[in-house]
C-alpha cells in the first residue's frame, strides 16, 4: 500500500487520509474552508493506528468520507474561506530577524548546538522571542505548549529544589494565545518572581503534548571576556538552525553548518534522540557491528523526564525490551508476534516469539503505531494484530 498519513483540519478537526508525498503542501478543508499546511506529524487516534493496516480509501480522501482536499478552488471560494477561517500557526512567525547576529554560534557536539549572548539581551524581547513555533523535540507544530527557560544558576537556593517543577510547567497553548492576543501574545507573559533581573524576563520555547520538556535544552550563565553571558544548548539541530536564523545568523558560515548538520541528524534516527535519552538507552543497548538502529519506543509507565530508562529498541536485527531489571532480546529476522490493544489514550503491546519469554510494553498510541509500522517495513515474518475499542485488524 502507498504510504499515507492522517491529518486533521486545525479548525473543525475533520480528518483526511493523504499520500505522504503531500506533506508540506497547502490544503483546504472541504468541510469548513480552512486552509492549512500538511504537517509530517499529526495527532494519533484509532484511525491512525490502523492506517498502515487498512487501505480502504484512496490516498486523498477524508477519513470520514468527504471528497478530496486537493482541489483547485476558484479565487472567490478561497477568499471567502480564508476570511471566515480562524488563523493558524502558518499565519504567525517570530519577529523579523536582525541584519547581524545577536547571538554567537559556538559549536556542535553530542549535546547539540551551543549559542551564547550578553546577559543584557535578556532585557529586550529580541532573543527571548526567537524560538521557532515548533516542538523542541519532534518539530511538530500542533498542540504546542508554552514553557519558559529557567536559568538554574540564578535560582535562589530555597527555590532550586523546585527547578524541575518550574521547567515542566506549561503556561498554556500557543495557538490559543495567538488567537486571543495575536502578535501581542508575547507581551502577556509575566516575569518569573523567583529569578533576579534580567533572568526573570520570560524566554519561551515550545513542546508538543506528546513530548516532555526534559532533555532538549540546557542553559547556564557563563563568563566570557570578563562578563556574564547566557549559554543555550539545543539538541534538535533543526530547531537550533531556525533559532540562529531568527537571531540574524542566516548569512553566516555557522548557519550553513547548522543546516547541514540538521540534515544529517534527520537522516540518523539515533542522533535524533536527545543526548540524555541516548545516554540512558546506552546503559542497556549496545549496537553490534553493522547493526542499523531503527527506533526507540518509550514505556508509558515512566515519566517523560525518564525517557530512555525503559521501553523497546528496534534494530534491523534485534528487538530489545527493557523494564526495571528485566532485559529481553528478540531476533527480528526469526519473526514473532505483536498483539496491540489500543485506544486513543493508551496501548498495550505484547511481544512474543517461539522459545522466548513474552514481554509487555505499555505505550502511547503513537509509539504503538510507529513500532508496528517499523517492524512491517523491515519485511520480516512478524504477525501483527491490532485491537481497538471498535474493531480488530491483523497483518503478517
Amino acid at each position: 500500500m502507498a504510504d499515507t498519513v492522517v491529518v486533521a483540519c486545525p479548525t473543525c478537526a475533520q480528518k483526511y487520509r493523504v499520500d505522504e508525498s503531500r506533506v508540506g503542501h497547502r490544503a483546504q478543508c472541504k468541510h469548513c474552508g480552512q486552509q492549512f499546511r500538511i504537517q509530517t506529524h499529526q495527532a494519533i487516534d484509532d484511525e491512525t493506528i490502523l492506517g498502515w493496516v487498512m487501505d480502504e480509501e484512496s490516498p486523498d480522501q477524508s477519513v470520514m468520507g468527504s471528497t478530496s482536499i486537493f482541489v483547485s478552488p476558484t479565487p472567490s471560494a478561497v477568499s471567502g474561506a480564508t476570511q471566515s477561517a480562524r488563523p493558524t500557526l502558518d499565519d504567525w512567525s517570530p519577529n523579523t530577524p536582525p541584519d547581524k547576529p545577536r547571538v554567537r554560534f559556538d559549536r556542535i557536539d553530542e549535546m547539540g548546538a551551543y549559542f551564547d549572548f550578553p546577559t543584557a539581551e535578556l532585557r529586550q524581547a529580541g532573543v527571548r522571542a526567537s524560538f521557532p513555533y515548533k516542538c523542541l523535540h519532534c518539530v511538530r507544530t500542533d498542540s504546542l505548549e508554552v514553557r519558559l527557560i529557567i536559568w538554574e544558576d540564578k535560582l535562589p537556593r530555597q527555590d532550586s529544589f523546585h527547578r524541575q517543577d518550574l521547567e515542566t510547567k506549561a503556561l498554556g497553548r500557543l495557538d490559543q494565545m495567538l488567537r486571543t492576543h495575536q502578535r501581542r501574545w508575547f507581551d502577556q507573559l509575566e516575569p518569573m518572581a523567583v529569578l533576579p533581573s534580567p533572568y526573570c524576563n520570560p524566554f519561551p520555547y515550545f513542546v508538543c503534548r506528546h513530548c516532555g520538556a526534559a532533555g532538549g535544552l540546557t542553559c547556564r550563565v557563563i563568563r566570557r571576556d570578563g562578563e556574564e553571558h547566557c549559554q543555550i544548548a539545543i539538541s534538535n539541530l533543526e530547531i537550533a538552525s531556525e533559532f540562529y536564523f531568527n537571531n540574524g545568523g542566516k548569512a553566516t558560515i555557522g548557519y550553513q553548518r547548522l543546516v547541514e548538520a540538521a540534515q544529517r541528524q534527520r537522516n540518523d534516527r539515533w542522533q535524533r534522540l536527545s543526548f540524555p535519552v541516548r545516554t540512558r538507552i546506552a546503559g542497556w543497548y549496545k549496537p553490534k557491528d553493522n547493526e542499523k538502529f531503527v527506533g526507540y519506543f518509550a514505556d508509558a509507565e515512566f515519566s517523560r523526564t525518564e525517557a530512555g530508562k525503559a521501553g523497546v529498541v528496534l534494530t534491523d536485527r534485534r528487538l530489545i525490551f527493557k523494564k526495571y531489571a528485566t532485559i529481553r532480546e528478540f531476533d527480528v529476522v526469526a519473526g514473532g508476534r505483536l498483539d496491540i490493544d489500543a485506544n486513543t489514550r493508551a496501548a498495550v503491546i505484547r511481544i512474543s516469539q517461539a522459545g522466548a519469554r513474552e514481554a509487555q510494553l505499555n505505550a502511547s498510541p503513537v509509539a504503538a503505531s510507529h513500532l508496528a509500522k517499523a517492524i512491517t517495513a523491515l519485511k520480516t515474518p512478524w504477525q501483527i494484530k491490532v485491537t481497538t475499542a471498535t474493531m480488530d485488524s491483523s497483518t503478517s
